[in-house]
């Protein structure tokens, strides 16, 4: 990593933002990072995790693609406001998932990002800020939701949108690292999104979505040897200048993300250039691995025979491996994952999954045999009968002897 860190002396590859944080989105592995770790206010970055829960919600089947959402007064207000608003939601219109969807990912609009999550969450906006912080917390991210949209409290007061026992100008806390790894996420799950993240503008219903990333085709930033393919933009006064993309490089989709940039297009564009110039990969053969799991042996086979890790092109890197059950009990199904393999280079670590070899069925519960329980009067009564049995032998056995 000390080729990219001595190349910022150099003004061409002096990237100016706060925060900086770039990952490969398949194994997480960092490759460079500035404070990336340090919880600050992302602005719009915060739709990604809107936009996962949405299309997790899709393929759980509790919403459609083409479902029509209801949408509030105030979020109608909301999108004409010129401050706060980029697609116009009209009264008489009904707008698909899809269609808002794609206002919240291309042209941020707010409106669309918070009427999706209360769908998700059945017209409860609380409610759906609790399902973003218990996401947040089970994939172990420093990051804290008061808003589905990015906006602050100083905004969402406004329209009755203010989760109870906030403050007053509470807003998204969250790293650059989390943001990264939600991205990754999203790209994991739904991978087509680029397709409409990767769009200069799209139209629906007659409006023209505007997409604001400048390294997108046909902007005064685009390198076509880049391959920027999204992600998503993001601004408030407080948290500056934010943006998070997607690309390729060396056939794998990385995510880099900067928070609070007076020049965050210049420095993107810089830092992106820098990563293909001085980053390079090398494979790592993984074998089977076994994890004693519930008592049982458990063998699990990589998903991918071989790691791809990243390493600067001029250094050698020494790569500690190391395995991590992940599952802890029974039963468990051929191909899902019960650990991971986890490749050290640096300050950095490549994941990758390690997946059960065959379908293990849960150990059968014994049952104990037990004592039928006697009452003390059933045992007076056996008592007595043994007494009266033992006098009728006497009896018996002297009228033998008569």
């Amino acid at each position: 990593m000390d080729q990219l860190k001595n190349s910022q002396a150099k003004s061409k590859y002096k990237f100016e933002a706060k925060e900086i944080y770039v990952m490969d989105a398949k194994s997480g592995q960092m490759l460079y990072q500035k404070d990336g770790n340090q919880k600050r206010p992302i602005a719009s970055l915060s739709k990604l995790m809107t936009l996962y829960l949405t299309k997790k919600a899709i393929d759980q089947h509790q919403i459609s693609w083409n479902q029509k959402v209801p949408v509030s007064k105030s979020l109608i207000k909301m999108s004409k406001s010129y401050a706060l608003g980029s697609f116009k939601i009209k009264k008489s219109k009904q707008y698909t998932v899809k269609q808002l969807y794609q206002a919240a990912l291309i042209a941020s609009s707010n409106s669309a990002a918070i009427a999706l999550g209360e769908l998700v969450a059945n017209g409860n906006n609380t409610k759906f800020i609790d399902m973003m912080n218990r996401q947040a917390k089970k994939w172990q991210l420093d990051a804290h939701f008061v808003s589905s949209s990015g906006l602050d409290n100083t905004d969402l007061s406004k329209y009755g949108l203010q989760v109870p026992g906030t403050g007053k100008k509470a807003q998204n806390m969250v790293s650059a690292k989390a943001i990264s790894t939600v991205a990754a996420k999203v790209l994991g799950e739904f991978p087509a999104i680029t397709k409409w993240s990767s769009k200069p503008s799209m139209k629906i219903d007659g409006q023209v979505l505007v997409n604001s990333n400048r390294l997108l085709k046909g902007d005064v930033y685009y390198k076509k040897s880049e391959h920027v393919d999204g992600l998503k933009t993001g601004f408030t006064e407080t948290a500056g200048l934010c943006l998070t993309v997607s690309f390729w490089h060396k056939g794998r989709h990385l995510i880099a993300t900067i928070i609070d940039s007076n020049t965050i297009f210049s420095s993107m564009e810089r830092l992106v250039r820098s990563i293909e110039k001085n980053y390079t990969t090398v494979t790592y053969p993984l074998q089977k691995q076994n994890f004693k799991i519930d008592g049982h042996q458990v063998t699990a086979l990589p998903q991918d025979n071989q790691a791809i890790v990243w390493k600067t092109k001029t250094a050698k890197p020494t790569i500690h491996e190391q395995y991590t059950a992940v599952n802890q009990k029974l039963p468990i199904e051929q191909g899902t994952t019960v650990g991971n393999a986890l490749l050290r280079v640096g300050n950095g670590t490549a994941k990758v999954p390690m997946l059960a070899a065959k379908t293990i069925s849960a150990p059968k519960k014994q049952t104990k045999k037990t004592t039928p329980h006697r009452s003390l009067l059933s045992k007076i009564g056996n008592f007595l009968g043994g007494i009266i049995s033992g006098l009728v032998r006497v009896i018996n056995n002297a009228f033998k002897h008569l």
